[in-house]
């Protein structure tokens, strides 16, 4: 698979200065949304953006390594904030999608992360849904069922969020792992965008066959039409299908020891070697009951789908988590492929997230 993409950003109407940065470059793709004092939040989300992008130079592996990459640079923003008294309370929200090597070494497969109220959605065979959680306050009043999205757009304290980048020094980090599918259109934004244009008017431009950059700069356009109150950033991600889909992935080498040694340095060597195959097979069964994934629990029509817990590995099989009470003939043809490509989760609340933002969409289309 290839990628392209598009990318605007603009300080908006009534804005001085444009607090929100962006990363975009073949395998990562990043918006960052700065806040907190005088500068600060330009100098929050420079920071995030730039840690980001060094740490993409080296790759990442999977969702797991990019959480923990983003949790360094939370402590780094944290304590650069506390050593300087201008800087002090600053912090940025983030998003970030970055392409990653799947479970199989010929395949790649996108991890989604996010911190405060930037988002990412999906456009994925025509059918268009937002990929991440806000962590804001009025997300939480829309998970409890007290207020609607669109109450939300337009509540008093919609510009609160709950988790930042840089505010505390642990933060917990949202990741999702999706399989990359041609045909693909991820969406980046920070709240300057869904803040002044509904879900439905994205979803309409994001539909028109034209470029990324085409589809970025007519939707920071529509925001600052519609008052532009904030930074706006959006960057367009494509995913296009290519003849060379192989990703190479180079084999660790393997030191052989010389074949002739002392009786004690065999009976040492021995000694390691059992050590080493109990941690071995200790790390190996608790990494294959690690992880979470929704898969239909057969090939019938009328297949559940489910959650599942672990791998399937030799005498290990993956646990049903829950169940979903969805099944495939529910599904569009695009949600059934993308449940098919069995999507891949950290935690079993973003696996049930996602199952829910599933749930949504069918109801959605049901008449």
């Amino acid at each position: 698979m290839l990628v392209k993409w598009g990318a605007s950003s603009d300080t908006g109407t009534l804005r001085v200065q444009n607090e929100d940065s962006y990363l975009a470059q073949e395998g990562m793709f990043v918006v960052a949304d700065g806040m907190g004092g005088h500068n600060a939040g330009e100098v929050a989300s420079a920071m995030a953006i730039k840690m980001l992008g060094e740490a993409q130079t080296k790759g990442i592996a999977d969702a797991n390594q990019l959480a923990k990459i983003i949790e360094q640079i939370n402590n780094s923003i944290f304590q650069t904030a506390a050593n300087q008294t201008d800087q002090r309370g600053m912090g940025t929200t983030l998003t970030v999608l970055a392409l990653t090597p799947s479970d199989s070494s010929t395949e790649v497969s996108v991890a989604v992360a996010n911190i405060g109220d930037s988002r990412t959605y999906l456009l994925r065979s025509n059918e268009f849904r937002q990929v991440s959680v806000d962590h804001s306050y009025v997300q939480d009043l829309v998970s409890e069922g007290l207020i609607t999205r669109e109450e939300a757009r337009t509540h008093a304290r919609r510009n609160i969020v709950t988790r930042a980048l840089g505010i505390e020094p642990t933060v917990a980090v949202d990741t999702w792992t999706l399989p990359l599918i041609d045909g693909d259109r991820y969406i980046l934004c920070s709240d300057g965008l869904v803040d002044e244009v509904t879900d439905e008017a994205i979803e309409k431009c994001v539909k028109q066959q034209i470029e990324p950059q085409r589809v970025a700069d007519q939707l920071v356009a529509i925001a600052n039409a519609n008052g532009g109150r904030d930074n706006i950033t959006v960057i367009v991600v494509d995913v296009v299908a290519d003849g060379n889909t192989t990703t190479s992935i180079s084999s660790p080498q393997i030191k052989t020891a010389p074949a002739k040694k002392s009786m004690i340095k065999k009976l040492v060597a021995s000694t390691a070697i059992a050590a080493v195959v109990v941690v071995a097979v200790v790390l190996v069964s608790s990494y294959l009951r690690s992880g979470y994934f929704v898969a239909y629990e057969n090939a019938e029509t009328d297949a559940r789908v489910l959650v599942y817990r672990g791998k399937n590995f030799l005498w290990v099989s993956p646990t049903i988590e829950a169940d979903s009470t969805l099944i495939r003939e529910d599904l569009s043809f695009g949600l059934s492929k993308e449940i098919s490509a069995r999507p891949s989760f950290s935690s079993s609340a973003d696996a049930q997230d996602y199952v829910n933002q599933i749930r949504d969409v069918v109801e959605q289309a049901t008449p």
